[in-house]
């Protein structure tokens, strides 16, 4: 499959989750954009990432604890979103946020390219959380910009990549 088939392949007449995630994608990033500085766009993107490993490390937790979540979909959904939110709301107001830019104006472009990576890793991780019955039946554009291997492998390393280069 390539990026024509999978762009041919959305349904602008009829709404799908095509159009639903591309709504998402361009909300998130002006919303990001204007309510975060670039600082805390590093701040959640590294509480995705530790919330990522929690939630796939979650089979290990439970048994350690002795609690029992269960490996639904909406279970992972919910503690991945809600670990990031919750990370997010520890480690900004900890020793780990970021000095504010010196010059914010000069960072919009970072802040919105980091803004678009994190939505993007965001639902790229949600989306691996399906089945894979349950990702087989979605659209050839999920498939191809969020679920397929190398989809998910750009999601997880370019924010990094974004923000080794944004911090030089």
């Amino acid at each position: 499959m390539d990026i024509q088939s999978a762009i041919n392949g959305i349904s602008w007449t009829s709404p799908s989750w095509d159009l639903f995630i591309i709504i998402i994608i361009i909300a998130g990033v002006f919303l990001y954009s204007l309510s975060l500085g670039k600082d805390k766009v590093f701040v959640i993107l590294t509480s995705s990432y530790i919330s990522l490993v929690l939630v796939t490390k979650l089979p290990l937790i439970q048994e350690a604890l002795g609690i029992q979540l269960g490996g639904s979909f909406i279970n992972n959904a919910v503690l991945f979103i809600g670990g990031t939110l919750f990370l997010f709301f520890v480690l900004s107001n900890s020793a780990f946020a970021f000095v504010s830019d010196q010059e914010p104006n000069k960072s919009w472009f970072q802040t919105t390219a980091l803004s678009f990576l994190q939505i993007g890793l965001m639902i790229s991780v949600v989306v691996s959380f399906l089945a894979p019955e349950e990702i087989a039946a979605l659209s050839d554009f999920i498939k191809f910009f969020f679920a397929g291997n190398q989809a998910q492998l750009f999601w997880l390393i370019s924010p990094l990549i974004a923000i080794t280069i944004f911090k030089r």
